[in-house]
Formats: C-alpha cells, sequence, structure tokens
C-alpha cells in the first residue's frame, strides 16, 4: 500500500525510506502517485491545461521528484530532453527550479514555451481587444486569405471553417511582439483540431464517423454532438472564449512563481544536436523525463493539422517524423540483417522479434541505439552526484513482451549510470497506442526509475 505524504512541502524522508529500501532490497517499489500527492486536487491547475496533448506525463509525478532536497534544490536547474507541452518544465518552475526543456515537435515546443511564459498579461489582454475589433471587420468581409498548404484540407474541414480559421491566421500573423504572436498561436491551434473532423477520442487524425455506431449508441450521440458543434459553432467567439481562459491560466502561473528568479528556457531540437554551448557539460543537477516508446507514439501525426495550419518550421510532416524517437518507417535496405547493440539480453530479444518481423527488429534497434546516444548526451551534461528520473512502461512486440524499462536500465548503466530506486505505478491509459500490427499493447503500468551519475 502506497504510504501518502501530507507533508506540503517536501518529500525528503519519505524518498530516503525509498531509497534505502531499494537498496536493501534491489526489488521494484509499488506506489501510487495519485495518492502519494494529496497537494494536487485540481489538474486544472497553473497552465496545465493551456492545450491538449496526447500521453501527458502525470501532473503528480514532477510535482513529487521537484518539490524535495534530494534529487535538486531551489535554483537548481533540471532538464526535460523530451519535454513535450512542458509538464516538468510548469512544475520546476513553481518549485523555484531553472528549466531547459527539449523536444523536436515545434508544436509541443511553443505549447510548452507559452506554458511558462512570463509575458505582460496586460499586453495579452490589449492584444485581445484588438484582435476581437479585427473578428468584427473580417466576419464580414468578401476577402480571400491565404490559406497554408494542408494535405486533404477538405477532407478535414468545412469550407465555411478553411475561411474562418484562415482569417484567424491572417489577424494573428499581424502581431509584432513575437511572445505575444506565439501565445494567441497556441490558442489558434486548439482551434484547428477543435473545428476539424478529427475524431476528439483519438489522438491522431481520423474522421469522426457516427454510422460506426448503432442507432441510440451514446459514441454515435457524441459524435452527432461533435458534428453539430462543429459545423454550428461560431470559431472566432470560441477562438475568444479559449484565449480569455489561457489568459486567466497564465495569470494563475505566474501569481505562483512571481516571487521566483527561475528561468525556463525550450528548444525545439533534440539534445543530440544542441550545441555544446547551449547546454554545457556538467550544467544539469536533474534530468527528469517520460521517453517515446517503441513503436507506440505518433506525437507528430497527431499534431499534423496543428503543424500544418501554423507553418512554424520549413519541414515537412514525413521529415518530422524522421527526426522522432520511437519512429516505424524506415527504407527495406536498412533492415535486411539483424543489427545488434552488443548487450546480452537486448541482442536476445531483437533477435527473436528478427525472426518474426524484420522490420519491427529494426525499429526497435534504432530506438535503443538513439537512446544510448541520447543517455550518452545526458551523462555528459549532468554534474556529479546528479539524478536522471526516468518515466516509462512496457510494451508489446511482434508478439513479445518488451521490457522497455529493463533495456533502457542496461542501456544507461552501460553509458555510467547507476540505478538507485525503481518505482512502479498503475496507469490508467496512454493517448497514443497503436494497434495497427499488433506490435504494441495497451501500457497499464508506468516505471520510475531514478538513476545517479
Amino acid at each position: 500500500m502506497t504510504k501518502v505524504c501530507t507533508n506540503t512541502h517536501l518529500f525528503d524522508v519519505y524518498i530516503l525510506d525509498l531509497l534505502k529500501k531499494y537498496k536493501e532490497n534491489k526489488e521494484p517499489i509499488s506506489v501510487n502517485f495519485r495518492d502519494l500527492v494529496p497537494q494536487i486536487t485540481n489538474m486544472d491547475r497553473y497552465t496545465h491545461f493551456i492545450h491538449s496533448y496526447p500521453a501527458k506525463l502525470l501532473q503528480q509525478i514532477p510535482y513529487f521528484f521537484l518539490n524535495n532536497t534530494i534529487f535538486s534544490k531551489e535554483n537548481d536547474i533540471v532538464l526535460d530532453p523530451f519535454c513535450g507541452t512542458g509538464t516538468v518544465l510548469l512544475e520546476a518552475s513553481v518549485a523555484n527550479r531553472n528549466a531547459i526543456g527539449i523536444d523536436i515537435n515545434p508544436i509541443a515546443a511553443l505549447i510548452a514555451k507559452t506554458k511558462t511564459s512570463k509575458e505582460n498579461i496586460l499586453k495579452l489582454k490589449k492584444e485581445l481587444e484588438n484582435i476581437q475589433a479585427l473578428f468584427k471587420i473580417y466576419s464580414s468581409s468578401k476577402k480571400q486569405y491565404r490559406i497554408p498548404k494542408i494535405s486533404n484540407i477538405d477532407h478535414w474541414y468545412s469550407k465555411n471553417n478553411i475561411r474562418k480559421l484562415s482569417k484567424i491566421k491572417d489577424v494573428i500573423s499581424q502581431i509584432d511582439d513575437t511572445n505575444i504572436k506565439e501565445f494567441y498561436l497556441v490558442v489558434f491551434s486548439i482551434c484547428c483540431k477543435k473545428f476539424s473532423y478529427c475524431d476528439p477520442r483519438i489522438s491522431v487524425p481520423v474522421k469522426i464517423n457516427k454510422d460506426k455506431f448503432p442507432e441510440g449508441h451514446a459514441l454515435r450521440e457524441d459524435a452527432i454532438k461533435n458534428l453539430e458543434f462543429i459545423n454550428k459553432s461560431e470559431v472566432f467567439e470560441y477562438f475568444i472564449e479559449q484565449a480569455k481562459k489561457n489568459i486567466t491560466r497564465l495569470t494563475e502561473y505566474q501569481n505562483s512563481s512571481m516571487m521566483n528568479s527561475n528561468e525556463v528556457i525550450v528548444y525545439n531540437s533534440d539534445i543530440k544536436h544542441l550545441a555544446k554551448k547551449q547546454i554545457k557539460k556538467k550544467l544539469v543537477q536533474l534530468i527528469l523525463t517520460s521517453p517515446p516508446y517503441v513503436s507506440a507514439q505518433k506525437y507528430i501525426r497527431a499534431s499534423s493539422l496543428s503543424l500544418q495550419w501554423l507553418e512554424l518550421n520549413n519541414a515537412t510532416i514525413s521529415e518530422l517524423d524522421k527526426q522522432s524517437i520511437g519512429r516505424e518507417h524506415f527504407p527495406k535496405s536498412e533492415y535486411d540483417y539483424l543489427h545488434t547493440l552488443g548487450m546480452n539480453k537486448i541482442d536476445k530479444i531483437l533477435s527473436k522479434i528478427y525472426e518474426r518481423n524484420k522490420l519491427r527488429a529494426y525499429i526497435t534497434y534504432r530506438y535503443l541505439f538513439e537512446m544510448q546516444e541520447s543517455f550518452s548526451h545526458y551523462y555528459q551534461v549532468l554534474k556529479s552526484n546528479g539524478y536522471f528520473v526516468m518515466v516509462i512502461g512496457n510494451n508489446t512486440i511482434a508478439g513479445y513482451e518488451f521490457m522497455t524499462h529493463k533495456y533502457l536500465i542496461e542501456i544507461a548503466e552501460r553509458v555510467g549510470f547507476s540505478t538507485e530506486l525503481i518505482l512502479i505505478d498503475d496507469i490508467k491509459s496512454r493517448g497514443l497506442m497503436t494497434k495497427r500490427n499488433k506490435t504494441a499493447s495497451v501500457i497499464s503500468r508506468e516505471y520510475i526509475v531514478v538513476f545517479r551519475k
């Protein structure tokens, strides 16, 4: 049974007890982070809900690992190299840590930056007044506005909503202040998904189809309601509503961290490609991250419509996907023979997968190889006696249970880390599991592994 911590400031005593217990038994310890952190009673706190994103990290996990003096102290630097939309960065900022976030997905990086913005709230409100005034003009305008190049746009949007979204994009493009513009691009991204025909139950774009369900079925009724909202709701009004909600959220975040002197930096990149001057060696005290799963994550595809509407960089969806760890698409010439890492347990499972599916074996190999490269960079930027906390789950590949946490532990120890603690937490669901080829199963448990340099 999970011991509940009632100390509202630090978890030091409980963490020391966990570390001691693991050192004695070397067995994973079961916990429930929802019970462990009763301080969080409302998930819509600060800016966590500023924008939806699949498979977000449970807020209680970074809260627990940041509100103590064992793994880091105030004003230390915390790094999340797979930061997504910034759950760790936000909790680090509120806990008065400096934070660095890295993510290959431009939308995720933009949301993370906006989520932790110290932009002047009065300026945001003033800009919203300007936007509302322009909306009144634009709503009756017959002018044709530029529409970004979006694959199969008529499949995903009604002509009416395409016109309205292109008008909003034009209004935002006129904002001079970059930080303010980015805030409203995040709000615009919400609308790009909300007013598309994408099924909101599914992370990757799949068109709503009410006819999949019989008359009277709850999911059919939900589909009908979604279609009515898309076709009848006012896009401009919804944009204003979401902007006001996010200004309120950002105000709460800034009020909670206004006495903190911390800094949050977000890079749209990969840690392997960042220059040494951006993250110096032995700079970081704590790395806290939830890396992607092999063959299970579809972050780029899940963001594809927003990526195309916002035009944040010149890369195509396919090009961005190729830069992602855990990707699935490779030319046949790359997997026509078995690739191994020179680690017995890993090479054994790679060989088994290869016998059943050569492509799956290579996808798995590339994932582990690139995670090894990433871990090597973590080791370089981490201070001596610094900590690396990894949140990961296992899945199924080619019919074999793939013990992701064990293989990544082996890789981390090969790089030079020592394993200090393994926790297990049951989780309710993950938002990006693929069922297309029986290579991924629903992940029901997450492992939280604490390494030390």
